[in-house]
């Protein structure tokens, strides 16, 4: 007898199979960056507005309406509203058109996959967990980053994985602050040797974002994992990369056998966690990432599908999704691209990205609460930062 849950089907019914997807499923349309359509009153009404989220910053014709729903309907709620939420109360405030009259819908088709309960517990037997969990260790290379000094973090991390039963490697995360580090991703290809980190530094001050040391340190370390992870590419047909402060549920497997299993064969990546998500849901835990129109190119489409918390990729597509993120994120006039989930998302015409939304919970993993000091970092100036010097 089959168990009616929300999104969820029994584990007789799915399977990943050789393909690792659902070959039944149609591949959805070329993710083309879209625009919300606004009447001419909200328009002007949106784009001159009485205050602003504290620090966004303005540029001309940008929607001031979208960016109050970003900050206060998602930002800083962590994801855990959908959009249709955030913009009721939004209105509520004078700040966003009531979505009962005009809905932005930054996720088309948000009954399908933007619920709360979508990330609930399933139900499933002990020989059901057996065979995920066996299946998660045949086909699943996982990767950890983890900054050298953070050895607790870790220690706490593998004992998790261990009690998932679950290996992982260790790879180093980037610390630019420390003396010649930049020396050292430049001698290791992570950062281009061409890449002017002060003129980077000049274009992040003047469109008001910030410091960068962080950034770029994170954006460092994504990509030392996803080149360790190419290059054993031929051992495990799928990729889990890892934040150290990142805690898989424990059904972790079973989840994501179900989650292949609904999945379109285009698929390259997965982000098992996206906050503010802009796209289109294509299954009950998925949506199809598109880029947001309603930001430039040149602020790489900045302010949606945030999260690397956990990223599932096929190792068959890590050379494509290394190429284009090189490709995009090292460019001094878009510092805003320097965000690799941004900037993942900002290139999801050319490479096929899907993302799990944070509204559901709690899904596939828990952040810790450790805390990330990606911004700590981003307060000393990496151009500042010195190099080793020879003895």
């Amino acid at each position: 007898q089959s168990l009616d849950v929300p999104g969820m089907l029994r584990q007789e019914h799915l399977s990943p199979g050789g393909r690792l997807c659902n070959a039944s499923a149609p591949f959805p349309p070329r993710a083309t960056p879209r625009i919300f359509n606004l009447t001419v009153e909200w328009r002007k009404r949106c784009e001159a507005p009485k205050d602003h989220p504290e620090g966004a910053a303005p540029y001309e014709t940008r929607n001031w309406c979208w960016a109050w729903m970003k900050y206060e309907g998602c930002l800083w709620t962590h994801g855990h509203w959908s959009w249709w939420e955030a913009q009721e109360r939004l209105a509520q405030q004078g700040r966003a058109p009531d979505p009962h009259v005009l809905a932005f819908h930054p996720i088309r088709d948000p009954q399908l996959c933007e619920r709360p309960v979508l990330g609930n517990r399933g139900l499933f037997t002990q020989a059901e967990d057996l065979v995920a969990r066996n299946w998660v260790v045949e086909n699943v290379a996982v990767y950890v980053l983890n900054l050298p000094s953070d050895v607790e973090r870790w220690e706490r991390m593998a004992m998790h994985l261990k009690l998932l039963g679950l290996t992982a490697e260790r790879v180093f995360g980037v610390d630019l602050t420390e003396a010649g580090a930049l020396q050292q991703v430049r001698e290791e290809d992570l950062i281009p040797p061409t890449y002017d980190v002060k003129k980077a530094e000049h274009a992040a001050t003047a469109d008001k974002m910030g410091g960068i040391t962080g950034t770029v340190g994170v954006a460092s370390a994504h990509f030392r994992a996803l080149d360790h992870a190419y290059e054993k590419k031929g051992h495990k047909p799928l990729a889990l990369i890892l934040e150290d402060d990142t805690e898989l549920v424990d059904d972790f497997a079973i989840r994501l056998w179900r989650l292949l299993s609904e999945v379109p064969c285009d698929w390259a990546a997965i982000s098992l966690k996206s906050r503010c998500a802009f796209g289109e849901c294509v299954t009950p835990h998925l949506t199809r990432v598109h880029p947001d129109g309603n930001e430039p190119a040149h602020r790489c489409h900045h302010g949606v599908n945030y999260g690397f918390y956990a990223m599932l990729y096929r190792s068959s597509s890590l050379d494509l999704v290394r190429r284009k993120l090189r490709e995009t994120v090292w460019h001094e006039s878009r510092p805003h691209c320097l965000d690799i989930d941004v900037a993942l998302a900002s290139v999801s015409e050319e490479v096929p990205y899907y993302a799990v939304p944070a509204v559901q919970q709690p899904g596939f993993l828990h952040e810790g609460s450790q805390g990330s000091a990606r911004y700590t970092k981003n307060s000393i100036r990496l151009s500042e930062v010195p190099a080793l010097t020879a003895h």
